[in-house]
């Protein structure tokens, strides 16, 4: 009889802690550690908050499907997922379904913050979302190759297109691998371009200027990469990140473009390129007044959803994730940069990723994708007509041409 009164009593208790306990989904990337990490994260939050349950959602590597998801759960009005892992050009576009984060966190937190991804997660006079990582684009490249044949990091796209030329054809790999496919990922790397030949897309007033001598030159500089120069195999108008870093990880590259996150991996005991990696800002154009080394302002934020049950346990996790602690584990353990300014003088972040204190200018400075709440369209546009010339569906006139009439007619100009 007691034994019986006793489960009675056991299994009211776990009703009641069940009726207490609160989950919330969160969404999740998996490029490199990411998710493997993020794993561990959860596991100490929910030690920390035992009445608080963390359920991951994965989503796909490519950005263009994630935005696709996120239109679907959020126009819909759905209460899942609560936390979401934001692209940095999308505040704008989803800010009317994220609850404003500027009462949960003090002027002195927000100041610890990159001043960029602040203003980035900003609209309306409302913090949309959190700043959790950034990223900016990089040039990898081997160090022992390079040595090898007497060459040192390309400071130039010329430099780049000779070096791989001369490397590849030697060695018998590729010369520069990158994101090409028609996603997201070409947009940032177009972008790298047409920046670092001094042209724009956009200008300050939000004028469509693509139609110019530096924008073609930025197109045709990606396209004679394949064709002209074969530095760069017909494959790479299918690549995306996690494909791009398999064949330089594998040894079978001499250049590559990525971000941060591959540099533990390119380190780890299964890279075959271990100790042979160097990284260096992305090249300069050169022909064209205002030429410079320009890399694209990534990263991901966290923003809640605004429908969301447990809004402020979604607090509680996304403040945990974007402690100075937090932000440090996931930088030694996943490569991603943090978005907190005084984590970078942590001595085990520099040990890890020795090359955030030479590229701190790169992060510092950025440069970032047109702000606006239809930059989904902007960029689809964008990526669409740059993975045409790629291909040789359309010559880089062509594709210019479509680019610049495409936005004029979107943005009614």
């Amino acid at each position: 009889m007691k034994k019986s009164v006793l489960l009675v009593l056991a299994m009211i208790a776990v009703l009641v802690f069940a009726s207490f306990a609160t989950t919330i989904v969160m969404t999740a990337g998996a490029v490199g550690r990411e998710y493997q990490v993020l794993q561990q994260q959860i596991k100490v939050f929910e030690k920390e908050n035992p009445g608080i349950k963390v359920v991951l959602m994965p989503m796909p590597n490519s950005s263009t499907d994630r935005y696709n998801l996120y239109v679907t759960y959020l126009s819909a009005g759905m209460p899942q997922p609560d936390v979401l892992m934001l692209d940095v050009i999308w505040p704008p576009a989803f800010a009317n379904f994220l609850v404003n984060l500027n009462p949960y966190f003090s002027k002195d937190e927000l100041k610890d913050f990159f001043p960029g991804a602040i203003r980035a997660d900003t609209y309306n006079g409302k913090l949309v979302a959190a700043p959790w990582f950034i990223d900016a684009g990089l040039l990898y490249y081997r160090k022992d190759l390079l040595k090898k044949y007497g060459f040192e990091p390309p400071k130039t796209w010329d430099e780049l297109i000779h070096e791989a030329q001369v490397i590849s054809q030697k060695e018998g790999i590729k010369g520069f691998v990158w994101q090409g496919a028609a996603y997201e990922g070409l947009t940032c790397d177009f972008m790298e371009y047409v920046h670092s030949y001094g042209g724009a897309i956009l200008n300050d007033k939000g004028q469509v200027v693509s139609d110019s001598p530096m924008v073609k030159k930025a197109l045709q500089t990606m396209v004679d990469m394949i064709y002209k120069y074969k530095i760069s195999p017909v494959g790479v108008t299918t690549y995306m990140e996690e494909e791009t870093r398999h064949i330089f990880q594998n040894g079978d590259a001499v250049f590559m473009r990525n971000w941060p996150y591959c540099w533990p991996l390119l380190n780890g005991k299964d890279s075959k390129v271990a100790g042979k990696v160097g990284v260096e800002p992305l090249p300069e154009g050169t022909g064209f007044a205002g030429v410079h080394h320009s890399a694209t302002l990534g990263g991901w934020q966290l923003g809640i959803n605004k429908n969301s049950e447990h809004i402020a346990a979604a607090v509680k996790l996304i403040k945990f994730l974007t402690s100075p602690q937090q932000e440090a584990y996931k930088a030694i353990n996943a490569g991603q940069n943090p978005s907190r300014l005084s984590v970078y003088n942590n001595p085990a972040i520099i040990k890890a990723n020795p090359f955030y204190k030479s590229l701190w200018p790169v992060f510092k400075n950025a440069e970032p994708r047109p702000k606006s709440p239809i930059y989904a369209q902007i960029s689809e546009i964008l990526y669409t007509n740059v993975n045409a010339a790629l291909t040789k569906q359309l010559t880089v006139d062509q594709a210019v041409a479509k680019i610049t009439k495409q936005l004029k007619d979107l943005l009614g100009q």
